[in-house]
């Protein structure tokens, strides 16, 4: 079997409510639309992977650089292909866009779903958190409220690192009752403020399961965060690489409990791998491919389904957050928990009318 070509389609599907953050208030801007370019790898066999990549170069990267370099290939030598992919581009939107597809096409070769190929099921549904946006407090009560009773109860991530935030915090705890809160800061809390917050969230009776990038990354001040609140940090923003991920093991601090991976930079490859080493060191997991579609959410509930490392509740809902899907078939993403797809591959299957309806430019 041989790779011949790789079509792009960039497409823009608009979210039901523009999707706000530290990061979109700091720019002035929410997210309004998810912005993508959908890949599709050809074959000679007529097997075809899916993948996809963010970036408005993507449709001119696909063709100049990484068509040239796997057209004629086997996409069966996933370790040898994505080396070279990794080596030319990092971890990055296109290094997780080729992996997708090499094993949608592996396990639609061997007739198995993706999680087959990483060892099969040690988990049958994956845990799932809601995350509220930032929004007036009215509608993130609302949603809270609306959530829970469809049985998003895990936990439920709230963007917080914005003026008038722990009252925020404090609304919606009221209203989800017994079930904890994950504030994620986006790192805009300094340490002092991460830790008075928290301590004033605690004594009034909200259950906090973990703290997100609290503040800007440091170790040490992660570690007397958690000193000083009795509550376990997430790290996502402040790590890139695997010197980075390698730095967060050696430093060894009993605080950090969870590492936020990005299956949407690092594939699915890279991804088992990085939850693996944390296995090694004590620390747990989560993935956020909240601005995603259904292609990196599969991958995401494949990983979820198969990697043996604790798993906290993982934040893959971009599908129900807007207005049309890739997917001809919906994931399975309801009452706080995801069910990977049984089909071979990744278990998609494209909406060919939705990548007419909403696209954004000019196929390549």
């Amino acid at each position: 079997m041989k790779i011949t070509g790789i079509e792009t389609f960039p497409i823009a599907i608009p979210y039901y409510s523009p999707w706000r953050n530290k990061h979109t208030e700091v720019a002035g801007k929410p997210v309004t639309h998810m912005e993508t370019t959908i890949l599709k790898v050809h074959t000679d066999e007529g097997i075809v992977g899916l993948g996809e990549a963010k970036g408005g170069d993507i449709p001119s990267v696909i063709a100049d650089r990484v068509v040239p370099m796997l057209k004629g290939r086997d996409p069966l030598d996933l370790g040898a292909l994505l080396g070279e992919v990794e080596a030319a581009f990092g971890p990055s939107t296109i290094l997780a866009g080729i992996d997708f597809a090499l094993h949608d096409i592996a396990g639609k070769v061997m007739n198995v779903p993706v999680y087959q190929l990483l060892g099969g099921k040690v988990r049958e549904r994956v845990p799932l958190t809601w995350t509220i946006a930032y929004r007036s407090l009215e509608e993130q009560v609302l949603e809270a409220r609306s959530r829970v009773e469809e049985g998003f109860t895990n936990v439920l991530k709230m963007k917080v690192g914005v003026p008038g935030d722990l009252e925020r915090v404090l609304r919606v705890a009221d209203v989800a009752g017994d079930v904890p809160i994950r504030p994620d800061s986006n790192q805009g809390h300094d340490k002092a403020t991460a830790i008075a917050q928290t301590k004033e969230l605690r004594a009034q009776g909200v259950s906090i399961e973990l703290l997100e990038d609290p503040s800007p990354s440091d170790w040490d001040d992660y570690q007397e965060i958690y000193e000083a609140t009795g509550v376990g940090i997430s790290v996502h923003s402040g790590w890139s690489s695997l010197a980075d991920l390698a730095g967060i093991i050696r430093a060894d601090k009993s605080g950090i409990r969870c590492v936020n991976i990005m299956p949407t930079t690092w594939g699915i490859r890279r991804t088992a791998q990085i939850a693996g080493a944390l296995e090694t060191a004590g620390i747990g997991w989560t993935m956020g491919t909240s601005h995603d579609s259904a292609i990196k959410s599969a991958a995401s509930l494949h990983l979820a389904t198969a990697v043996t490392n604790h798993v906290y509740p993982v934040d893959i809902l971009g599908p129900l957050l807007r207005e049309a899907h890739v997917a001809s078939t919906p994931l399975t993403l309801e009452s706080g928990f995801g069910v990977a797809p049984y089909a071979p591959g990744l278990g998609i299957e494209l909406d060919e009318d939705v990548l007419q309806r909403y696209a954004a430019d000019d196929r390549e």
